[in-house]
Order: C-alpha cells, then structure tokens, then sequence
C-alpha cells in the first residue's frame, strides 16, 4: 500500500488549508495517510549544532516519528499558507530540519540520503494575489527534493482567500491529483 504524508502548515483547523485536505484525501484511498499539523508539533528550529554532519539523524528528537513517515512516503503533500512572503514559521522550521539529510549526502556521502523516491505536491492558499510568492515557496521545496530523492511534480494555488471570494476550482484540484499520482 503506498502511503502519502500530508503536512498542513496552517494553524486554522478551520481554514483554506484545512478545507483543501479534506479535499484531496478522498484521491488516495486507497493508500495509508499520516497527516501532521505543523503547529501542533512545534518543531524545534535547526541550530547548526554540526550533530547531523557526524551522526544519523538530528540531535533534536522531537521530529523523530515525523522523519520516519517522511522517509517511508510514496507522497508527500505540504499546504500552506503565505506569511509574509513565505511559508509559516513551524513549516520552515521543518525545511530547515531537512538538514540532516544535506548532511548525510554531503558530508557522510549517502548517495541518496533518502533511499524511497518521493513525488511531492504543494498548495498554496494566500489572502491576496502573491503568485509570485507561491512561486519562490514551489521553487523553495523543488531545491530541497532534489537532494531528498524527490520531486515537486504538482502544485496547486488559490489567491484572495481573505476576500472570501476565492473558489475551489475542482477541475485544477483533479490536475493537481493527476500530476502528483503520475
């Protein structure tokens, strides 16, 4: 069974975000799915402590059972808002923890770091117009999975959500499922 990890960054049980999951879930059931909440996990933000760099893993474990499905996902979805031009703070906080993997294939030489190859997809619900920082967000995670044995192969944008008059748009959302599921 394949299994798809969804990582909601926003802190509205309620919002877009939320709305949009609901969504997509009903596309992958026939796979497992982890789903974490960013804000409720309050990760730990990446000091540079070096640990990574000379040790599996990271010398934070508050994200242990995270990396694990990380590592494990067929799929992995990120939702995001934009705050102030770019992800929340708690979905950084997990970016920058990719770290350990950086480490692993530049410093330790695993070649991939991450043996499972992943296809990723990213939706992005801002309160205005800020394509372009959906944009940087998509190019931002691209950078990232071409070290982690993964690709962003689908993404999904909804502007004006703070207007109220934004609209899910069923046939870009089955896009976004097709190009992620291909």
């Amino acid at each position: 069974m394949k299994k798809v990890l969804i990582i909601n960054g926003s802190p509205r049980e309620d919002g877009v975000c939320s709305q949009l999951i609901n969504q997509v879930k009903p596309y992958f059931i026939d796979c497992e799915i982890r789903q974490y909440d960013t804000y409720k996990m309050s990760p730990a933000p990446c000091n540079d402590c070096k640990y990574c760099e000379y040790h599996n893993g990271c010398s934070n474990k508050d994200l242990d059972v995270f990396f694990e499905d990380f590592e494990q996902a067929d799929y992995i979805i990120f939702f995001s808002p934009v705050y102030n031009n770019f992800f929340p703070a708690p979905l950084k906080a997990i970016i920058d923890r990719f770290q350990r993997y950086y480490s692993a294939r530049f410093k330790r030489g695993a070649k991939p770091p991450i043996e499972k190859h992943k296809r990723v997809g990213l939706l992005v619900a801002s309160g205005s117009n800020a394509r372009q920082c959906a944009d940087y967000m998509a190019s931002t995670l691209k950078q990232a999975f071409t070290v982690l044995n993964g690709e962003v192969c689908s993404r999904y944008y909804i502007p004006d959500t703070d207007s109220n008059k934004y609209t899910f748009n069923v046939v870009e959302l089955e896009k976004f499922i097709h190009f992620l599921k291909k």
